[in-house]
């Protein structure tokens, strides 16, 4: 592992066991990633289990998959497939916060002996070669140091025809360099790729492209009800974490939406065959 790598690694994982993780916990609950809504006075988590259908439906999962699951934070969507497909889950992250939560969640819904949590980075998966069927990652990549070599090693651990499924969080060609720059900042990454990228990125590392769909639309709504459940619950969250971390917090997620509204910030759907 190259020092470069190993320090975003550390950052990220610093920033999700950090204050992030009393409020993500709270307010996205088990499940922290970006909904699909129907409309624009739904609810994050019902948005989230729509995504959750939208993203597994129609892929043939079955009780013979097994799924490496990687930025898998509470393990939310590891127990989703277990739970509705049989499928054997590897949920792997690299906050040890998360995992240990998602370790009690899983234990609770009685899905541990479907679902096995882990620390590993995706840059370097301690799995032999063409053991997985299915490889799942929802708005991970963005934290990755090196996206290219992350998408290698997917390759590399799938099976012949197994597939890649994975949601992303966009940066999209043409945003200011200052804006681009406090994008990065708020989820300690040094670069956030644009759908092109990974287009390219799948078809030279030998991916076919199944599906691809923007879902852009709704990374506003998701950051908005986030920031909306923080601000009413504000004094809850002062006592917490202190008044400066929740006004960060909330001037970062309005920062977001805002960025979003202005399509700077983008969200895509894949499934890419081996």
């Amino acid at each position: 592992m190259n020092t470069a790598i190993d320090e975003v690694v550390a950052q990220t994982r610093d920033y999700y066991d950090g204050a992030a993780n009393t409020i993500y916990k709270d307010i996205w609950g088990e499940n922290i990633h970006m909904g699909l809504f129907a409309d624009a006075n739904e609810d994050l988590p019902t948005a989230m289990e729509r995504t959750n259908r939208t993203m597994s439906e129609n892929l043939g999962l079955g009780p013979a998959d097994q799924v490496l699951d990687v930025g898998c934070g509470y393990g939310a969507m590891a127990r989703y497939l277990a739970r509705e497909y049989g499928c054997s889950v590897f949920a792997t992250n690299i906050s040890d916060r998360e995992l240990e939560w998602g370790r009690e969640l899983t234990r609770e819904a009685g899905l541990d002996s479907k679902v096995d949590f882990a620390w590993a980075d995706f840059h370097a998966l301690p799995y032999d070669a063409e053991r997985f069927s299915v490889f799942w990652s929802q708005e991970a990549f963005l934290h990755a140091a090196d996206k290219y070599k992350v998408l290698q090693e997917a390759h590399r651990v799938l099976k012949p025809g197994g597939k890649l499924v994975f949601s992303e969080l966009l940066v999209r060609k043409g945003t200011p360099e200052t804006d681009r720059q406090r994008i990065y900042a708020r989820v300690g990454a040094p670069e956030m790729w644009d759908d092109s990228d990974y287009e390219r990125a799948l078809r030279d590392l030998g991916f076919t492209i199944q599906r691809h769909e923007d879902w852009s639309l709704n990374v506003a709504l998701s950051y908005g009800w986030v920031r909306s459940e923080l601000e009413r619950r504000r004094e809850e969250f002062e006592h917490r974490v202190g008044r400066d971390v929740v006004d960060a917090t909330s001037q970062a997620l309005q920062f977001w939406v805002d960025q979003a509204d202005a399509d700077s910030i983008g969200w895509v759907y894949y499934v890419a065959e081996k």
